[in-house]
């Protein structure tokens, strides 16, 4: 379990890097199905996979934007403006949650 935990931080910034792409194709096309199903899929792996391995805030934050996206599916028209901020504020607070270094950084 330890050697998955590592594995999972070790991919923190991968996995940070692609709610960036999330939301920048979200910029561009808020209300793209394919990007809304593929920014659900990836969140619900995050917060099943961030659970798991005892990073409850970053879970916990994947369950709530999991949550709009679902709600985001539904109504093609709600918080459309809001959309790719709401996923690169969630990128944001995952890299904090999970304790990833920016792209760039050292992480120290």
């Amino acid at each position: 379990m330890q050697a998955l935990r590592a594995r999972f931080l070790a991919a923190a910034e991968e996995t940070v890097a692609a709610f960036t792409t999330h939301a920048e194709r979200l910029a561009a096309a808020p209300a793209a199905t394919d990007v809304l199903a593929s920014l659900g899929r990836e969140l619900h792996r995050v917060r099943g996979t961030a659970g798991a391995y005892g990073f409850m805030e970053a879970s916990r934050l994947a369950e709530q934007l999991e949550d709009r996206v679902v709600r985001w599916t539904a109504d093609p028209t709600l918080d459309v403006d809001g959309r790719a901020p709401a996923v690169s504020r969630f990128a944001a607070r995952l890299r904090a949650a999970l304790g990833a270094a920016p792209r760039g950084g050292s992480g120290a």
